[in-house]
């Protein structure tokens, strides 16, 4: 990705190993970029122009992030490698699914370890999180003779309602190791800070798995299809340029009727198979327009590599969703 004049605010810190990012973005692609030691792909969803910001601190193999986005995104993400995902939804302004399981504010929201996560985020969304090494985990459920503690992990689900008072523990915590090194500046005191910080956050963590661990019940794997069948749509849209697959073509190459792809999508993200395959398009085409090496790019060649013949249908589109003409985009990249 360019390093685009789009409103963005980045601030990188290293102190005594903590490692600080804040950073403001105007493009769900920048937005997808700026949280460190993951690997993500966004595809946005909402129309309008794009706000998001990303807090994040990481130290000794914990991560603890916060991330706003002002539109409906689809999230596909992978965590760092052998580690829980954690956290809690803030904000929540609309239709929302972690893992397809429906979020409200102040849900327990999980990921296991090497698990992939699809998150579908509301128009208006903010989650805080930790990412913790399971050894961590494990080593303090030992401490406290939680011997059940990886069986219990695997029955809570992606998204569990916990009680009040455990969820607000579990927040405090979390929001305090974002502010912790901001506070202190003398590097022998943050980490005798943080040391002490990790047992807290262990221990609301563990706190809030072991009451979702009580309200869980058997969690059976058919919400893998809808989000299957979007995947190898999205595979199919992407892996070929030019004129995109038609729906009847795509339910014989995927073997299913028509009413199972439209469900599978309004259940995995609450959109029509046309509309995310010409936003996953539109995506594209606005990478090309900013990748800083495409200084000769027409538009209308990339659109209609992308399958846009009609270009007045395709700058709508495209105004739509992202805010701006494509014209915009490129004469600001070019300016630049």
């Amino acid at each position: 990705m360019g390093n685009c004049d789009f409103l963005e605010r980045t601030d990188n810190m290293t102190r005594a190993d903590f490692h600080l990012i804040k950073r403001e973005t105007s493009d769900v692609m920048e937005q997808a970029e700026a949280l460190p030691l993951w690997s993500q792909d966004y595809t946005q969803l909402g129309k309008g122009v794009f706000s998001g910001s990303i807090k994040s601190i990481h130290h000794n193999g914990i991560q603890i992030f916060s991330e706003r986005m002002n539109r409906a995104v689809d999230q596909i993400a992978s965590a760092p490698k052998d580690c829980l995902v954690i956290g809690l939804p803030t904000r929540v302004e609309g239709d929302s699914t972690w893992g397809l399981l429906p979020v409200q504010p102040l849900s327990l929201i999980t990921l296991g370890k090497n698990a992939d996560l699809y998150f579908r985020t509301s128009a208006n969304s903010e989650i805080i999180a930790a990412v913790i090494p399971i050894s961590k985990i494990q080593a303090f459920t030992d401490k406290i003779e939680w011997p059940e503690f990886e069986d219990a992990l695997r029955t809570i689900k992606p998204v569990e309602m916990i009680q009040n008072d455990v969820s607000q523990s579990l927040l405090r915590t979390l929001a305090y190791g974002l502010q912790s090194v901001n506070e202190h500046s003398d590097q022998s005191l943050l980490s005798e800070i943080w040391a002490s910080y990790e047992e807290d956050l262990l221990a609301s963590s563990v706190q809030a798995l072991l009451q979702a661990s009580k309200n869980a019940h058997p969690f059976y794997v058919d919400h893998r299809i809808p989000r299957y069948i979007v995947n190898q749509v999205r595979h199919l849209t992407i892996s070929r340029d030019g004129f995109p697959l038609s729906i009847d073509e795509i339910c014989d190459h995927l073997r299913i009727k028509r009413r199972t792809l439209n469900a599978a999508f309004a259940r995995a993200l609450g959109v029509t198979p046309l509309t995310y395959m010409r936003n996953l398009k539109l995506h594209k085409v606005r990478m090309n327009l900013i990748t800083p090496q495409n200084d000769k790019t027409s538009i209308c060649e990339t659109a209609s590599r992308w399958g846009f013949v009609h270009m007045s249908l395709f700058s709508k589109y495209y105004k739509e969703l992202f805010g701006e003409y494509p014209n915009e985009t490129l004469h600001r990249e070019r300016v630049r």
